[in-house]
């Protein structure tokens, strides 16, 4: 065939190709449309308001203000016959927080869990396995802490979490590992700049946390209890919030993520933070653990590591740490809180802890 007459034949065939498949194309798919009005105005995931009278039904209870009982001092026994049940599992699960910045954080380029507290539970693992990475993390929220313990998804719980008198019923805690202060998180042009500024103002702290509990002795406005510490930067750069309740420890972090917000000082006392493990009450028993997290604690303080540690993630923004009491119980003490524990069980129903516990003799009690 001669050429000419090939392209002519090819061009049309070409053409009609394109032709049927253009015919072929049906008409772009009709998207619906995206309502986006009132959005901002919804308050974060499992949030709510708390106003008027109910506001006293948060406040802290009388031996919550108390001292705490000191913690249980290390003895001369070796690692296997503290915790032989985790030697013999080969790790240490430890429950922590993974957006706490600073304290307990995904690294969002490594993917990595990062922050004062990571660090802190390698160091216990060091001690226990000679290995710092032989750690499973696990995330907990502040709510269901305790809920980690007493149902053994976790060995031991290091979350911001500060030692109270009424929390040592069901958790025992470590000796402190860091000191913090009570402060408010504002937005720059807020016009707060003291608790007397939040008359009629909308305070946000997180469920079950101690900030939450102290903030309605003042004369708040409204209390907005969240999930998460972040919830509440969110809820307050929607004006959904005019302060958050926090410790400087967990402030400094959201100001990390927020140029436009200022930490207000309160002058309110220190508190600790302390490594939490299950209670007698929760009939789980963690002495062993207890002693031995303990002796990572007393030796990161005599050499240097403890100073290390803070020195990387919170000098810049907390500025001179606060010292930290090695506060242990006394003979007195022991049988204190036994008995204050078989007390608190005695009048909290018949739970499963209560009925384990009602099994055990006294003598194992107090062990």
């Amino acid at each position: 065939m001669h050429k000419l007459a090939r392209a002519v034949i090819g061009s049309v065939t070409i053409l009609s190709l394109l032709s049927a498949c253009s015919a072929a194309t049906t008409a772009p798919p009709v998207w619906p449309d995206v309502h986006t009005q009132g959005t901002v105005n919804e308050l974060p995931v499992g949030s709510e308001i708390v106003r008027g009278d109910d506001l006293q039904d948060f406040a802290a209870s009388p031996s919550s203000k108390q001292d705490p009982w000191g913690s249980i001092r290390p003895d001369a026994a070796a690692v296997e016959k503290r915790i032989p049940a985790i030697i013999e599992r080969g790790r240490l699960i430890v429950g922590v927080g993974q957006y706490l910045n600073r304290m307990g954080f995904r690294d969002p380029l490594s993917g990595e869990l990062e922050g004062f507290e990571i660090d802190l539970a390698r160091e216990i693992s060091r001690d226990i396995f000679g290995d710092p990475d032989r750690v499973e993390f696990r995330y907990v929220e502040n709510r269901r802490r305790d809920e980690a313990l007493r149902d053994g998804d976790v060995d031991l719980v290091l979350r911001t979490w500060t030692i109270t008198k009424d929390r040592q019923y069901t958790t025992e805690f470590s000796v402190p590992y860091l000191g913090v202060h009570t402060k408010l998180l504002v937005l720059g042009d807020s016009g707060i700049a003291g608790m007397e500024d939040l008359e009629g103002k909308t305070v946000c702290a997180t469920r079950d946390s101690t900030p939450a509990r102290a903030i309605v002795d003042n004369n708040i406005g409204a209390l907005l209890l969240t999930r998460t510490w972040t919830d509440c930067l969110m809820a307050m750069q929607r004006n959904q919030a005019d302060a958050i309740f926090s410790d400087d420890a967990i402030l400094s972090g959201l100001q990390a993520q927020d140029p436009y917000t200022e930490v207000i000082d309160t002058g309110d006392a220190v508190s600790y933070y302390g490594v939490g493990m299950p209670a007698p009450t929760t009939g789980r028993k963690a002495q062993g653990l207890v002693i031995q997290v303990n002796s990572t604690l007393e030796r990161i303080q005599s050499d240097g590591t403890w100073d290390e540690l803070y020195d990387k993630w919170m000098q810049e923004y907390l500025g001179s740490p606060q010292s930290l009491p090695m506060k242990y119980r006394s003979e007195q003490e022991e049988q204190d809180i036994s008995q204050a524990r078989a007390d608190w069980l005695r009048s909290n129903g018949d739970t499963t802890a209560s009925r384990s516990m009602g099994t055990m003799t006294r003598e194992d009690f107090d062990e």
